[in-house]
């Protein structure tokens, strides 16, 4: 039994890293085409984010305050810039990403000039009308 759990263990890992990877190179792809540099996956900007999607999931609501003032949940990564994105009711990353880039504020984020970083994070909510609620939080 302890094999069965430490092959999961790493099998779920390598699924959670793959996905921030495919996540954060839609992401580079959409700003490549802005004439912008790619991001890179930062796993304490997916803790960020993982933190911040799960209390819009257990709250049942879209709001950038509900897991805290976005100045202090950022503040110890020690970055001169960040910008969070956050949405609902998309059970895919490329769904949720279209949403953000026709959104003026949210595509702006994705365009931020000097960004290297982003974490992406996703929690779902069956007793939810949104069902899974997205964060992301870009850095430069």
């Amino acid at each position: 039994m302890r094999l069965f759990l430490l092959a999961l263990s790493l099998s779920l890992s390598f699924v959670a890293t793959a996905r921030a990877d495919d996540c954060a190179g839609a992401i580079s792809a959409y700003r490549r085409a802005h004439g912008l540099p790619a991001v890179r996956s930062d796993s304490r900007l997916g803790a960020v984010a993982l933190k911040q999607a799960q209390a819009m999931a257990a709250s049942g609501s879209v709001s950038h305050s509900v897991g805290g003032n976005f100045p202090a949940r950022v503040a110890g990564l020690r970055k001169s810039r960040a910008a969070e994105n956050i949405g609902a009711g998309f059970l895919s990353f490329s769904e949720m990403l279209k949403q953000w880039e026709n959104s003026t504020g949210h595509r702006e984020n994705l365009l931020m000039a000097g960004a290297r970083r982003v974490g992406v994070a996703s929690v779902s909510n069956p007793n939810s009308p949104y069902r899974k609620f997205w964060a992301m939080v870009i850095t430069d």
